[in-house]
């Protein structure tokens, strides 16, 4: 094989994208994670903090140069414009590191692959993906674990707010246990048609 076959999850916040993420890893998969290339990016001497000072002010910035994520989110969270800045600016660099990822994973013979996003434009993210699978749940559900991980109302609204979502004939329904999750999981792995892993 010589082109690596990509899934691309996506879903509101809370929904159990991560989860599902980890059962592909249960079979065989490796997976990259939005989140944690925007970790990488804000810590100090990252180009996102780099970056986040320069437009934002370094104000925005803790002593040791990493990106104060919590007086980051309350300007942007709080401003639909600012936040479109924000991902105008810090996009292009997640991009990049998938994309550098992708790169190395073929190179290490690894054709199984999952993306994990809350977005996946078309014009960035969006082109890597050779299937695209949603994660659902009720927002009561995701609204719980979200305010689990010691987030609060207003962070909660605003993520959701601007949850973007994309055709797909692929979804998994998160409502139930971990049980029925693996179950309603080995349903929508079993209908993809791949190369045996």
């Amino acid at each position: 094989m010589n082109k690596p076959f990509i899934i691309g999850i996506f879903g509101p916040i809370g929904s159990g994208k991560s989860t599902v993420a980890s059962l592909f890893r249960e079979k065989g998969f490796v997976s990259w994670d939005a989140d944690e290339a925007v970790s990488k990016l804000y810590m100090a001497g990252g180009a996102g903090a780099k970056k986040i000072g320069e437009f934002f002010g370094y104000q925005f910035l803790m002593k040791d140069g990493s990106v104060s994520r919590k007086k980051l989110g309350r300007l942007v969270l709080s401003h639909p414009a600012k936040m479109r800045i924000l991902e105008h600016i810090i996009h292009p660099l997640v991009v990049n590191d998938a994309q550098h990822w992708i790169d190395e994973q073929k190179k290490l013979g690894n054709f199984h692959i999952v993306l994990e996003s809350a977005a996946f434009e078309p014009a960035d993210l969006g082109r890597f993906p050779d299937i695209f699978l949603r994660v659902t749940s009720d927002e009561s559900l995701c609204r719980e674990r979200v305010l689990a991980r010691g987030k609060d109302d207003a962070y909660f609204n605003a993520m959701l707010h601007n949850f973007r979502d994309y055709k797909t004939d692929h979804e998994i329904v998160n409502n139930g246990s971990l049980e029925d999750l693996k179950k309603v999981f080995e349903k929508v792995f079993a209908s993809f048609t791949m190369n045996p892993i």
